[in-house]
């Protein structure tokens, strides 16, 4: 039998936990490895999870799954454009097989919205391309979302940002209005450039190195930014748990570290290495950057590991340098197989946790509805029928009292056994099920108090 009871301000305990996941990186030979996780086949698939190797797949979905939606009218009239409607809508009106519209015999999770006069809309589809769309027309993304390292390599020759001067064309006219575009690492000065007060380093700018430079005055430092998406770490990158290794035909040759926790990556290692103690670069740990400047030879003349090793990395310089980190992954070089590059790091993550204490009291959850509470062979229905429904009010409790002999049993004593807990929002909606291991005895004068742990 079910009890409804209302938890009380002390029942309830909100904490916030902290957990570091540890993940690691490999890149060599064109392909990165995520957590050592290797790409798994499956029967319709090349990649059970549909992503390539080295990519992180959102809530895992579509496992094993090839093929699309057609989301393209099949039945237009002649001549006339296919109009997109809601597959399995247009089905149903239309009296048409849904299997009509698989592309593929085991086709994939699509997320689909149908235009209407709510003007719901996804937040990823711009408000000019939501205008456009006719009215009953589905806005639609396919799965699965993806998202995996990149790596940008920026020469010292190459601009920063585009200025283009055309005040003409606004509105009052502006001379010298600039208007252009920017890449990714121009896009990070701000950011850095706050960051400076807790590190010079930081600075996009200095005279130490410049990292702008525009298409009129390239002039810029020979850099290279990694960008680490937050579904691999979080709320931010712990701070001291940066680690990046460069090895050359299977030999350790330079490792950085953010030794200070200070943003600087500094080379550590190994020992006999060229630039040991120089800052190779920083770390942007709650935007999940890396920013990669130090140019010089890991095996030059004079190291451990001369003479110098020579690969080409699609880069100014064909020797390892940091620059030049996990540059096989960039669409711009061909695989080098005789470096490799290891990058490890550990997430900084909450998470919101509510611990509930459900208490069965005294003289309260003993009686059942289980058919095998009662005795056996006792008739619970004693008549029914048009005029009535009469039960035996009179059944016999089954006596589970144990006793050391056969007969006679133990004195009688209710007894329930509880094996589940359900939790319930205000408005006795089921939001949760808590199962025990094995069920729990409840006699009328024990008194049991449960610990339950949601994550929110």
């Amino acid at each position: 039998m079910a009890y409804i009871f209302k938890f009380n301000q002390n029942d309830k305990i909100i904490n916030l936990v902290r957990t570091y996941p540890r993940v690691s990186f490999a890149f060599h030979n064109g392909t990165a490895s995520y957590n050592n996780q290797y790409k798994l086949a499956g029967q319709f698939t090349s990649s059970i999870l549909g992503a390539p190797e080295g990519y992180i797949s959102l809530y895992e979905q579509n496992v094993d799954r090839k093929g699309t939606l057609d989301f393209a009218a099949a039945n237009s009239a002649a001549g006339a454009a296919p109009v997109p409607h809601d597959p399995f809508g247009h089905a149903v009106a239309t009296f048409i097989d849904p299997q009509t519209y698989y592309d593929g015999p085991n086709p994939r999770y699509a997320t689909f919205k149908v235009k209407d006069g709510t003007r719901i809309n996804f937040k990823t589809v711009s408000s000019a391309e939501f205008n456009a769309t006719p009215d009953g027309a589905p806005l639609y993304k396919s799965y699965p979302l993806t998202a995996a390292v990149q790596k940008y390599y920026y020469s010292g020759s190459k601009p920063r940002y585009i200025d283009t001067v055309d005040g003409d064309d606004l509105d009052p006219p502006i001379a010298g209005a600039a208007t252009g575009s920017i890449t990714f690492l121009y896009a990070l000065k701000n950011t850095m450039n706050y960051y400076q007060i807790l590190n010079p380093n930081y600075a996009f700018s200095s005279s130490v190195r410049d990292l702008a430079a525009s298409s009129s005055d390239p002039g810029a430092v020979e850099a290279s930014l990694l960008t680490i998406p937050t579904i691999f770490y979080g709320d931010s990158i712990k701070k001291g748990s940066v680690d990046l290794k460069f090895y050359v035909t299977g030999t350790l040759v330079g490792q950085l570290k953010d030794i200070n926790r200070n943003g600087d990556l500094i080379q550590v290692g190994p020992s006999g290495s060229g630039g040991t103690g120089s800052v190779g670069g920083v770390a942007l740990y709650t935007e999940g950057f890396l920013v990669l400047t130090g140019s010089w030879d890991l095996t030059a003349a004079g190291t451990r590991f001369a003479p110098s090793h020579s690969e080409l990395y699609g880069t100014t310089n064909d020797y390892p340098s940091w620059i030049n980190f996990a540059q096989t992954i960039s669409s711009s070089v061909a695989p080098t197989t005789g470096s490799s590059c290891f990058l490890d790091f550990s997430g900084s993550h909450k998470i919101p946790t509510m611990m509930l204490f459900a208490t069965a009291q005294k003289n309260l959850l003993n009686h059942s509805n289980n058919p095998t509470w009662r005795e056996r062979g006792s008739q619970l229905l004693i008549t029914s029928g048009s005029t009535g429904y009469i039960q035996n009010n009179t059944v016999p409790i089954k006596n589970v009292v144990s006793s050391p002999y056969h007969d006679p049993t133990g004195s009688f004593a209710k007894t329930t056994y509880i094996s589940k807990i359900g939790i319930y929002d205000r408005n006795k909606n089921l939001i949760a099920i808590a199962k025990v291991a094995k069920p729990v005895k409840k006699l009328e004068e024990r008194e049991l108090t449960f610990k339950l742990k949601l994550d929110m």
